[in-house]
Protein backbone atom coordinates (compact mmCIF):
# COMPACT_ATOMS: atom_id res chain seq x y z
CA UNK A 1 0.00 0.00 0.00
CA UNK A 2 3.04 2.21 0.79
CA UNK A 3 3.97 2.27 -3.52
CA UNK A 4 -0.25 2.95 -3.93
CA UNK A 5 -0.07 5.71 -1.20
CA UNK A 6 3.21 7.19 -2.51
CA UNK A 7 2.32 7.48 -6.37
CA UNK A 8 -1.49 9.06 -5.11
CA UNK A 9 0.97 11.47 -3.08
CA UNK A 10 3.19 12.22 -5.15
CA UNK A 11 0.86 12.99 -8.40
CA UNK A 12 -2.09 14.63 -6.80
CA UNK A 13 0.50 17.34 -5.30
CA UNK A 14 2.39 17.80 -8.34
CA UNK A 15 -1.05 17.52 -10.69
CA UNK A 16 -2.64 20.21 -7.71
CA UNK A 17 -0.12 22.34 -7.79
CA UNK A 18 0.96 22.41 -11.16
CA UNK A 19 -2.71 23.57 -12.29
CA UNK A 20 -2.59 26.21 -9.60
CA UNK A 21 0.59 27.17 -11.20
CA UNK A 22 -1.06 27.11 -14.42
CA UNK A 23 -4.01 29.59 -12.85
CA UNK A 24 -1.10 32.10 -11.74
CA UNK A 25 -0.22 32.66 -15.63
CA UNK A 26 -3.14 34.15 -15.77
CA UNK A 27 -0.68 37.26 -14.64
CA UNK A 28 1.58 36.36 -12.31
CA UNK A 29 3.48 39.76 -11.92
CA UNK A 30 0.69 41.85 -11.28
CA UNK A 31 -0.33 39.15 -8.56
CA UNK A 32 2.78 39.10 -6.93
CA UNK A 33 2.73 42.60 -6.40
CA UNK A 34 -0.31 43.42 -5.37
CA UNK A 35 -1.69 45.44 -8.67
CA UNK A 36 -4.24 43.43 -10.09
CA UNK A 37 -6.70 40.67 -8.97
CA UNK A 38 -6.33 37.15 -11.02
CA UNK A 39 -9.44 37.73 -12.36
CA UNK A 40 -8.56 40.94 -13.67
CA UNK A 41 -11.08 42.48 -14.56
CA UNK A 42 -14.03 41.06 -12.92
CA UNK A 43 -16.43 41.50 -14.60
CA UNK A 44 -18.96 38.74 -13.33
CA UNK A 45 -22.75 40.46 -12.28
CA UNK A 46 -22.15 38.70 -8.84
CA UNK A 47 -18.07 39.22 -7.80
CA UNK A 48 -18.14 36.71 -5.03
CA UNK A 49 -18.31 33.14 -7.19
CA UNK A 50 -16.61 29.86 -6.66
CA UNK A 51 -13.48 31.12 -5.01
CA UNK A 52 -15.32 32.08 -1.93
CA UNK A 53 -18.02 29.29 -1.61
CA UNK A 54 -14.94 27.33 -1.93
CA UNK A 55 -13.18 28.47 0.74
CA UNK A 56 -16.27 28.53 2.94
CA UNK A 57 -17.00 25.23 1.90
CA UNK A 58 -13.49 23.62 2.81
CA UNK A 59 -13.25 26.15 5.43
CA UNK A 60 -16.68 24.65 7.37
CA UNK A 61 -16.10 21.37 6.80
CA UNK A 62 -12.23 21.49 8.11
CA UNK A 63 -13.25 22.98 11.21
CA UNK A 64 -16.40 20.85 11.60
CA UNK A 65 -13.76 17.80 11.51
CA UNK A 66 -11.49 19.28 14.09
CA UNK A 67 -14.08 20.86 16.19
CA UNK A 68 -16.07 17.27 16.40
CA UNK A 69 -13.02 14.91 16.89
CA UNK A 70 -11.72 17.48 19.56
CA UNK A 71 -14.98 17.98 21.38
CA UNK A 72 -14.39 13.78 21.66
CA UNK A 73 -11.25 14.46 22.82
CA UNK A 74 -11.51 16.63 25.86
CA UNK A 75 -14.68 15.39 27.25
CA UNK A 76 -13.34 12.24 27.56
CA UNK A 77 -9.99 13.18 28.20
CA UNK A 78 -9.62 11.00 31.30
CA UNK A 79 -11.62 7.84 30.06
CA UNK A 80 -10.02 7.23 26.73
CA UNK A 81 -12.11 3.73 26.34
CA UNK A 82 -15.13 5.73 26.19
CA UNK A 83 -13.46 7.95 23.26
CA UNK A 84 -15.29 5.58 19.93
CA UNK A 85 -12.60 8.17 17.79
CA UNK A 86 -9.56 8.01 20.34
CA UNK A 87 -7.79 5.54 17.77
CA UNK A 88 -8.34 7.79 15.01
CA UNK A 89 -8.15 11.06 16.87
CA UNK A 90 -4.41 12.18 15.14
CA UNK A 91 -5.67 10.79 11.30
CA UNK A 92 -8.99 12.61 11.91
CA UNK A 93 -7.13 15.89 13.11
CA UNK A 94 -4.97 15.98 10.22
CA UNK A 95 -7.85 15.52 7.54
CA UNK A 96 -9.06 18.39 8.97
CA UNK A 97 -5.60 20.63 8.69
CA UNK A 98 -5.63 19.53 4.77
CA UNK A 99 -8.97 20.12 4.01
CA UNK A 100 -8.60 23.47 5.37
CA UNK A 101 -5.44 23.82 2.74
CA UNK A 102 -7.46 24.43 0.03
CA UNK A 103 -9.44 26.75 2.04
CA UNK A 104 -6.78 28.90 2.87
CA UNK A 105 -5.09 28.46 -0.93
CA UNK A 106 -8.93 30.41 -1.86
CA UNK A 107 -9.01 33.22 0.51
CA UNK A 108 -5.81 34.33 -1.16
CA UNK A 109 -6.78 33.51 -4.74
CA UNK A 110 -10.02 35.19 -4.50
CA UNK A 111 -8.43 38.99 -2.74
CA UNK A 112 -9.00 41.75 -4.82
CA UNK A 113 -5.21 42.14 -4.53
CA UNK A 114 -3.93 38.69 -3.09
CA UNK A 115 -0.30 39.82 -2.60
CA UNK A 116 -1.47 42.57 -0.17
CA UNK A 117 -3.90 40.16 1.57
CA UNK A 118 -0.33 40.42 3.86
CA UNK A 119 -1.88 43.96 5.08
CA UNK A 120 -4.60 42.17 6.97
CA UNK A 121 -2.32 41.23 9.59
CA UNK A 122 0.02 44.33 9.45
CA UNK A 123 -2.05 46.69 9.38
CA UNK A 124 -5.58 44.84 11.42
CA UNK A 125 -8.85 46.62 11.08
CA UNK A 126 -10.90 45.21 13.86
CA UNK A 127 -13.87 46.37 12.42
CA UNK A 128 -13.74 44.57 9.39
CA UNK A 129 -15.19 40.80 9.78
CA UNK A 130 -13.01 40.12 6.34
CA UNK A 131 -9.90 40.89 8.58
CA UNK A 132 -11.33 38.89 11.27
CA UNK A 133 -11.13 35.95 8.55
CA UNK A 134 -8.07 36.35 7.89
CA UNK A 135 -6.91 36.28 11.34
CA UNK A 136 -9.04 33.22 12.64
CA UNK A 137 -7.99 31.33 9.66
CA UNK A 138 -4.28 31.52 11.19
CA UNK A 139 -5.29 30.76 14.68
CA UNK A 140 -7.23 28.06 13.74
CA UNK A 141 -4.20 26.42 11.65
CA UNK A 142 -1.78 27.14 15.01
CA UNK A 143 -4.43 25.64 17.17
CA UNK A 144 -4.54 22.46 15.14
CA UNK A 145 -0.97 22.37 14.56
CA UNK A 146 -0.69 22.40 18.38
CA UNK A 147 -3.37 20.12 18.69
CA UNK A 148 -1.28 17.60 16.21
CA UNK A 149 1.62 17.83 18.17
CA UNK A 150 0.47 17.41 21.46
CA UNK A 151 -1.12 13.89 20.28
CA UNK A 152 2.22 12.88 18.77
CA UNK A 153 3.58 13.69 22.29
CA UNK A 154 0.69 11.83 24.44
CA UNK A 155 1.55 8.91 21.54
CA UNK A 156 5.42 9.24 22.40
CA UNK A 157 4.47 9.53 26.26
CA UNK A 158 2.32 6.19 26.61
CA UNK A 159 3.80 4.07 24.10
CA UNK A 160 7.52 5.22 24.37
CA UNK A 161 8.40 1.35 26.19
CA UNK A 162 7.22 0.02 22.42
CA UNK A 163 10.28 1.84 20.92
CA UNK A 164 8.48 2.90 17.74
CA UNK A 165 7.84 6.54 18.85
CA UNK A 166 10.89 7.00 21.13
CA UNK A 167 12.89 6.18 17.44
CA UNK A 168 10.39 9.18 15.98
CA UNK A 169 11.19 11.42 19.04
CA UNK A 170 14.93 10.66 18.29
CA UNK A 171 14.82 11.06 15.05
CA UNK A 172 13.26 14.85 15.44
CA UNK A 173 15.57 15.65 17.71
CA UNK A 174 18.26 14.62 15.57
CA UNK A 175 16.71 17.07 13.20
CA UNK A 176 16.67 20.01 15.10
CA UNK A 177 18.65 21.97 17.68
CA UNK A 178 15.98 24.04 19.51
CA UNK A 179 15.03 20.32 21.22
CA UNK A 180 11.96 18.99 19.70
CA UNK A 181 11.22 16.63 22.70
CA UNK A 182 10.90 19.32 25.03
CA UNK A 183 8.33 21.42 22.62
CA UNK A 184 6.19 18.12 22.44
CA UNK A 185 6.59 17.47 26.50
CA UNK A 186 5.31 20.91 26.63
CA UNK A 187 2.09 20.51 24.44
CA UNK A 188 1.55 17.34 26.28
CA UNK A 189 1.54 19.09 29.58
CA UNK A 190 -0.96 21.47 28.19
CA UNK A 191 -3.00 19.52 25.70
CA UNK A 192 -6.27 19.96 27.43
CA UNK A 193 -5.78 23.49 27.01
CA UNK A 194 -4.89 23.46 23.72
CA UNK A 195 -7.78 21.31 22.52
CA UNK A 196 -10.06 24.00 24.52
CA UNK A 197 -8.54 26.89 22.39
CA UNK A 198 -8.75 24.93 19.24
CA UNK A 199 -12.69 24.17 19.56
CA UNK A 200 -13.15 27.80 20.40
CA UNK A 201 -11.19 29.48 17.50
CA UNK A 202 -13.00 26.85 15.17
CA UNK A 203 -16.83 27.95 16.54
CA UNK A 204 -15.32 31.80 16.17
CA UNK A 205 -14.09 31.24 12.68
CA UNK A 206 -17.18 29.60 11.68
CA UNK A 207 -19.75 32.13 13.28
CA UNK A 208 -18.01 34.80 11.91
CA UNK A 209 -17.79 33.89 8.46
CA UNK A 210 -21.72 33.42 8.46
CA UNK A 211 -21.98 37.01 9.83
CA UNK A 212 -20.28 38.35 6.75
CA UNK A 213 -23.02 37.06 4.50
CA UNK A 214 -25.58 37.83 7.41
CA UNK A 215 -25.01 41.58 7.34
CA UNK A 216 -24.98 42.48 4.01
CA UNK A 217 -26.62 45.38 2.88
CA UNK A 218 -29.27 43.23 0.99
CA UNK A 219 -30.20 41.32 4.03
CA UNK A 220 -32.15 42.51 7.51
CA UNK A 221 -30.73 43.03 10.47
CA UNK A 222 -31.83 39.41 11.58
CA UNK A 223 -30.18 37.48 9.41
CA UNK A 224 -26.49 38.70 10.87
CA UNK A 225 -27.21 36.03 14.40
CA UNK A 226 -28.81 33.77 12.00
CA UNK A 227 -26.54 33.06 8.97
CA UNK A 228 -23.50 32.80 12.10
CA UNK A 229 -25.87 29.92 13.93
CA UNK A 230 -26.38 28.12 10.39
CA UNK A 231 -22.45 27.93 10.04
CA UNK A 232 -22.21 26.97 13.09
CA UNK A 233 -24.35 23.96 13.31
CA UNK A 234 -23.42 23.13 9.46
CA UNK A 235 -19.42 22.71 10.47
CA UNK A 236 -20.72 19.64 12.44
CA UNK A 237 -23.10 18.68 9.66
CA UNK A 238 -20.22 19.02 6.89
CA UNK A 239 -17.66 17.89 9.74
CA UNK A 240 -19.34 14.53 10.45
CA UNK A 241 -20.17 13.84 7.18
CA UNK A 242 -15.97 14.18 5.91
CA UNK A 243 -14.73 11.68 8.69
CA UNK A 244 -17.73 9.34 7.55
CA UNK A 245 -16.64 9.93 3.93
CA UNK A 246 -12.53 9.14 4.48
CA UNK A 247 -13.42 6.75 7.91
CA UNK A 248 -15.11 3.96 5.87
CA UNK A 249 -12.86 4.36 2.19
CA UNK A 250 -9.81 4.14 4.64
CA UNK A 251 -11.01 1.18 6.35
CA UNK A 252 -11.45 -0.50 2.63
CA UNK A 253 -8.28 0.35 1.18
CA UNK A 254 -6.84 -1.24 4.25
CA UNK A 255 -8.74 -4.15 3.55
CA UNK A 256 -7.78 -4.45 -0.01
CA UNK A 257 -4.15 -4.36 0.82
CA UNK A 258 -4.41 -6.52 4.03
CA UNK A 259 -2.59 -9.58 3.31
CA UNK A 260 -3.85 -12.65 5.52
CA UNK A 261 -0.60 -14.57 5.08
CA UNK A 262 1.48 -12.77 7.56
CA UNK A 263 -1.51 -12.31 10.20
CA UNK A 264 -0.39 -11.55 13.49
CA UNK A 265 -2.68 -9.61 16.16
CA UNK A 266 -1.16 -6.10 15.48
CA UNK A 267 -2.33 -6.86 11.62
CA UNK A 268 -5.45 -8.24 12.57
CA UNK A 269 -6.61 -5.18 14.37
CA UNK A 270 -5.27 -3.20 11.92
CA UNK A 271 -7.52 -4.34 8.87
CA UNK A 272 -10.43 -1.99 10.36
CA UNK A 273 -10.78 1.98 10.47
CA UNK A 274 -6.82 1.74 11.25
CA UNK A 275 -5.67 0.32 14.49
CA UNK A 276 -9.33 -0.62 15.40
CA UNK A 277 -11.07 -4.25 15.83
CA UNK A 278 -14.37 -4.75 14.15
CA UNK A 279 -16.71 -4.16 17.57
CA UNK A 280 -15.14 -0.60 18.09
CA UNK A 281 -15.57 -0.25 13.87
CA UNK A 282 -19.03 -0.92 14.35
CA UNK A 283 -19.54 1.38 17.75
CA UNK A 284 -17.57 4.15 15.85
CA UNK A 285 -19.86 3.78 12.50
CA UNK A 286 -23.08 4.15 14.00
CA UNK A 287 -21.94 7.22 16.80
CA UNK A 288 -21.15 8.49 13.80
CA UNK A 289 -24.37 8.05 11.82
CA UNK A 290 -26.38 9.39 14.95
CA UNK A 291 -24.33 12.71 15.10
CA UNK A 292 -25.44 13.03 11.62
CA UNK A 293 -28.43 12.23 12.03
CA UNK A 294 -28.86 14.75 14.78
CA UNK A 295 -26.94 17.71 13.15
CA UNK A 296 -28.79 16.75 9.68
CA UNK A 297 -32.09 17.68 10.95
CA UNK A 298 -31.09 20.35 12.70
CA UNK A 299 -29.84 21.72 9.33
CA UNK A 300 -33.26 21.16 8.17
CA UNK A 301 -34.92 22.79 10.79
CA UNK A 302 -32.31 26.24 9.86
CA UNK A 303 -33.48 25.78 6.07
CA UNK A 304 -36.91 26.33 7.55
CA UNK A 305 -36.18 28.65 9.51
CA UNK A 306 -34.21 30.38 6.87
CA UNK A 307 -37.05 30.50 4.52
CA UNK A 308 -39.77 31.37 6.61
CA UNK A 309 -37.71 34.47 7.75
CA UNK A 310 -37.43 35.20 4.25
CA UNK A 311 -40.50 34.89 2.68
CA UNK A 312 -42.30 36.72 5.90
CA UNK A 313 -40.36 39.57 5.91
CA UNK A 314 -41.65 42.16 3.55
CA UNK A 315 -38.40 43.17 2.76
CA UNK A 316 -36.25 40.07 1.67
CA UNK A 317 -39.80 38.63 -0.08
CA UNK A 318 -37.80 38.66 -3.72
CA UNK A 319 -35.27 36.26 -2.15
CA UNK A 320 -37.55 33.85 -0.74
CA UNK A 321 -39.20 34.08 -4.27
CA UNK A 322 -35.84 32.82 -5.90
CA UNK A 323 -35.43 29.79 -3.70
CA UNK A 324 -39.33 29.13 -3.33
CA UNK A 325 -40.66 29.53 -7.04
CA UNK A 326 -37.77 31.33 -8.73
CA UNK A 327 -34.96 30.57 -11.00
CA UNK A 328 -32.84 28.78 -8.10
CA UNK A 329 -35.54 26.84 -6.94
CA UNK A 330 -35.22 23.76 -8.31
CA UNK A 331 -31.13 23.77 -7.13
CA UNK A 332 -33.00 24.51 -3.28
CA UNK A 333 -35.83 21.58 -3.79
CA UNK A 334 -33.41 19.11 -5.48
CA UNK A 335 -29.71 20.10 -3.98
CA UNK A 336 -30.55 20.98 -0.88
CA UNK A 337 -34.05 19.27 0.58
CA UNK A 338 -33.66 16.22 -1.29
CA UNK A 339 -30.11 15.66 -1.53
CA UNK A 340 -28.54 17.37 1.46
CA UNK A 341 -31.40 16.55 3.93
CA UNK A 342 -33.99 14.29 3.17
CA UNK A 343 -31.93 11.52 2.27
CA UNK A 344 -29.03 11.88 4.13
CA UNK A 345 -32.12 11.70 7.00
CA UNK A 346 -33.26 8.30 5.27
CA UNK A 347 -29.74 6.97 4.65
CA UNK A 348 -27.87 7.91 8.21
CA UNK A 349 -30.95 6.64 10.46
CA UNK A 350 -30.07 3.08 7.86
CA UNK A 351 -26.54 3.27 8.90
CA UNK A 352 -27.83 3.86 12.54
CA UNK A 353 -29.74 0.61 12.68
CA UNK A 354 -27.46 -1.29 10.59
CA UNK A 355 -24.25 -0.37 12.16
CA UNK A 356 -22.93 -0.01 8.26
CA UNK A 357 -20.11 2.21 7.19
CA UNK A 358 -21.47 1.60 2.92
CA UNK A 359 -24.58 3.32 4.02
CA UNK A 360 -22.90 5.71 6.08
CA UNK A 361 -20.80 6.41 3.33
CA UNK A 362 -23.15 6.84 0.95
CA UNK A 363 -24.67 9.16 3.62
CA UNK A 364 -21.66 11.56 3.67
CA UNK A 365 -21.73 12.05 -0.26
CA UNK A 366 -25.13 13.10 -0.15
CA UNK A 367 -24.54 15.64 2.44
CA UNK A 368 -21.15 16.86 0.90
CA UNK A 369 -23.28 17.52 -2.00
CA UNK A 370 -26.36 19.35 -0.04
CA UNK A 371 -23.91 21.63 1.88
CA UNK A 372 -21.85 22.67 -1.07
CA UNK A 373 -25.48 23.49 -2.42
CA UNK A 374 -26.11 25.37 0.76
CA UNK A 375 -23.20 27.53 1.00
CA UNK A 376 -23.89 28.09 -2.62
CA UNK A 377 -27.07 29.50 -1.82
CA UNK A 378 -26.25 31.53 1.26
CA UNK A 379 -23.94 33.06 -1.09
CA UNK A 380 -25.43 33.73 -4.27
CA UNK A 381 -29.02 34.53 -3.51
CA UNK A 382 -28.45 37.72 -1.42
CA UNK A 383 -26.48 38.66 -4.18
CA UNK A 384 -28.46 38.10 -6.98
CA UNK A 385 -30.94 40.58 -6.72
CA UNK A 386 -29.98 45.03 -7.36
CA UNK A 387 -31.85 47.30 -5.93
CA UNK A 388 -33.08 50.77 -7.93
CA UNK A 389 -31.80 53.71 -6.28
CA UNK A 390 -34.02 56.73 -5.84
CA UNK A 391 -31.69 58.92 -7.86
CA UNK A 392 -29.69 56.81 -10.11
CA UNK A 393 -28.43 53.58 -10.56
CA UNK A 394 -25.44 54.73 -9.20
CA UNK A 395 -25.87 56.11 -5.20
CA UNK A 396 -24.86 59.41 -4.81
CA UNK A 397 -23.97 60.71 -1.15
CA UNK A 398 -26.67 60.92 0.56
CA UNK A 399 -29.01 59.14 -1.27
CA UNK A 400 -31.42 55.83 0.07
CA UNK A 401 -31.99 52.67 -1.05
CA UNK A 402 -35.53 51.56 -2.12
CA UNK A 403 -36.82 48.65 -0.02
CA UNK A 404 -40.56 49.28 0.16
CA UNK A 405 -42.26 47.01 -2.32
CA UNK A 406 -46.04 48.15 -1.49
CA UNK A 407 -45.52 50.74 -4.45
CA UNK A 408 -43.84 51.09 -7.85
CA UNK A 409 -41.16 52.67 -8.38
CA UNK A 410 -41.35 54.97 -11.35
CA UNK A 411 -43.77 52.88 -12.75
CA UNK A 412 -41.03 49.93 -13.10
CA UNK A 413 -39.75 46.99 -10.94
CA UNK A 414 -38.36 47.95 -8.04
CA UNK A 415 -35.09 45.50 -8.96
CA UNK A 416 -33.75 43.44 -11.10
CA UNK A 417 -31.69 39.74 -11.16
CA UNK A 418 -28.71 39.22 -11.54
CA UNK A 419 -27.00 36.12 -13.64
CA UNK A 420 -24.33 34.15 -11.66
CA UNK A 421 -21.71 32.60 -13.80
CA UNK A 422 -18.32 30.76 -12.77
CA UNK A 423 -15.26 31.88 -14.32
CA UNK A 424 -12.41 29.86 -16.36
CA UNK A 425 -9.71 31.36 -13.68
CA UNK A 426 -12.20 30.02 -10.28
CA UNK A 427 -12.26 26.46 -11.62
CA UNK A 428 -8.54 26.25 -12.16
CA UNK A 429 -8.15 26.77 -8.60
CA UNK A 430 -10.87 25.28 -6.91
CA UNK A 431 -9.73 21.86 -8.99
CA UNK A 432 -6.16 22.59 -8.40
CA UNK A 433 -6.84 22.96 -4.52
CA UNK A 434 -8.85 20.14 -4.33
CA UNK A 435 -6.19 17.58 -5.86
CA UNK A 436 -3.38 19.35 -3.53
CA UNK A 437 -5.69 18.26 -0.65
CA UNK A 438 -6.04 14.52 -1.98
CA UNK A 439 -2.00 14.48 -2.13
CA UNK A 440 -1.25 16.40 1.30
CA UNK A 441 -3.85 13.92 2.98
CA UNK A 442 -2.00 11.20 1.87
CA UNK A 443 1.49 12.47 3.00
CA UNK A 444 0.55 12.83 6.32
CA UNK A 445 -1.24 9.03 6.45
CA UNK A 446 2.81 8.13 4.90
CA UNK A 447 4.75 10.23 7.37
CA UNK A 448 2.84 10.97 10.72
CA UNK A 449 2.54 8.40 13.23
CA UNK A 450 -1.42 8.98 12.95
CA UNK A 451 -2.65 6.07 14.18
CA UNK A 452 -1.16 3.52 17.36
CA UNK A 453 0.95 0.57 16.02
CA UNK A 454 0.47 1.83 12.40
CA UNK A 455 3.81 0.12 11.32
CA UNK A 456 3.28 -0.85 7.65
CA UNK A 457 3.02 2.74 6.57
CA UNK A 458 6.04 4.36 7.98
CA UNK A 459 8.12 2.10 9.83
CA UNK A 460 11.31 3.63 7.62
CA UNK A 461 11.13 6.63 9.37
CA UNK A 462 11.80 5.42 12.63
CA UNK A 463 14.67 3.85 11.78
Amino acid sequence: MNIKLWAWTIVFILLGGGIMFYGMSYNPLAWFQGLVSFTEPNNEPIPWGLLVIGYIFFGVIGTGVSTYNSLYELLNKNHKEKNPFDKIKLRNEWLALAVLIPGWIMVFASAYKPAEALFIYLSFRDTSRIAWNGVLYALVGIGIIAEILAMIGEKIKEEGKKGILDSFLAWLSSKASFGISGMLKLVVDIDALIVGYTILVELILDANLGSVFGYLSTWVYEFGPFMSILLVVASFYAGIAMISFVTPLYSWLRKSNFNPISVHPVTTQASGSGNVDAEEDNRMFKILARDGLLATISIGFLVLWWVWLTATNQETRPWATLLITGSWSPIFWAGLVLVGIIIPIILYSIAYKKESKGWLFASAIFVLLGWFVLITLADVIPQAITWYYTISPVSPQGSTWVYELRSNFNGVSQFSQLPFAVTQYDIVWFVGSVLFLLGVYTLGVLLLPLEDEEKPKHVWIFK
